[in-house]
């Protein structure tokens, strides 16, 4: 295969550093006259949210915060967990669960002390019961849900899509699902029946994507179609999901990006990396994470950071130090802070 993009580890846009206001949370939805997008900061130990300028949201009072999903944040006090809503930065549901999942389709899986898994709605109130061993996320209308050790899937009104029988379950993406039956992964619609069932075993399965999932054989990772068929041939040491038109690939010991032609955009040299959101990618050199641009496939932010995740509604959550020592930050695509580290 002919490899092409060689990547230098080149500067081609400068980081810069910019203040940001202390007075005036890991990623959400907009609102600024867009920002129902907060991430959460931590902030003399307390987490709050600040949305995609750097402006404090939600005043910094719990004691974990994680991302927005769906328009609501969950946070926590103390063991007990709840819910901020993102339109409004204020606490929605107040903290009273002792596990909180992600919203989706506008319900989230939660789990009152000694109850069992159950799903609520944007209020609060349960939806769907507590009645199961585990609960995933909604997704395209669906939810696994593990009962006596197998999985099915539920509606949103709680009825199941048929009874529990895999012994694992991905959520619904591209109108598809990966289960894993005692043959291997196979693949269900959004009906239940199963539409992907090759006659090479799939040995791990991942999510579709415009048309295309990274699946595992024994010959290493390739894709597959929505019909089933191999269209990257499996070799890979491992392989993630397409995004933004590219997957990322690990070829030995080093990571790089392909396209859906197979085409090597960029070669494999990293250690880890993150999918590519909002035409940035952050990858990892040795011990020190930076970000390569979508459009020219080098290092345009050469900072050195602890760790990075990927970049949305404008700016990327980044750590600087370690252990105790760790610190919180926000960047932009030029790699200006728009929240300096912060513990």
């Amino acid at each position: 295969m002919k490899k092409t993009a060689l990547f230098a580890l080149l500067v081609s846009v400068p980081f810069l550093f910019s203040g940001c206001d202390l007075v005036d949370n890991l990623t959400g939805k907009k609102n600024d006259n867009n920002n129902n997008v907060i991430h959460p900061v931590l902030l003399n130990g307390k987490w709050g949210y600040i949305n995609s300028k750097g402006q404090v949201a939600v005043n910094p009072a719990y004691d974990d915060a994680r991302p927005v999903s769906n328009g609501m944040a969950p946070v926590r006090m103390g063991t007990l967990w709840g819910y901020v809503d993102a339109a409004t930065s204020s606490i929605a549901i107040e903290p009273m669960f002792t596990t909180a999942g992600d919203f989706g389709d506008d319900l989230a899986p939660v789990q009152l002390p000694g109850q069992r898994y159950g799903y609520i709605d944007r209020r609060g109130d349960f939806v769907v019961e507590p009645g199961y061993d585990f609960a995933s996320p909604f997704s395209e209308g669906l939810a696994a849900v593990r009962t006596d050790g197998l999985w099915g899937y539920i509606k949103n009104d709680g009825s199941l899509l048929f009874e529990p029988k895999y012994s694992s379950a991905r959520a619904f993406s591209d109108g598809l699902a990966a289960v894993e039956s005692f043959e291997g992964w196979v693949y269900i619609n959004t009906s239940g029946s199963e539409v992907i069932n090759p006659t090479f075993r799939i040995a791990s399965a991942g999510d579709f994507v415009d048309g295309v999932a990274p699946i595992q054989t024994a010959e290493g990772w390739g894709f597959i179609d929505k019909s089933g068929n191999l269209v990257i041939t499996p070799k890979y040491s491992e392989a993630g999901r397409f995004s933004q038109g590219r997957a990322w690939i690990r070829s030995g010991n080093f990571i790089g990006f392909i396209d859906k032609d197979e085409k090597m955009i960029v070669e494999p040299q990293f250690a880890e990396v993150r999918s590519f959101s909002e035409d940035m990618a952050a990858v990892r050199l040795n011990n020190s994470w930076f970000y390569i641009s979508r459009k020219n496939n080098l290092i345009t932010i050469s900072q050195p950071f602890s760790s990075a995740q990927s970049f949305k509604d404008g700016i990327a959550r980044v750590t600087l130090g370690s252990g105790q020592n760790m610190r919180y930050g926000y960047i932009d695509k030029k790699g200006e802070y728009v929240w300096f580290p912060t513990r």
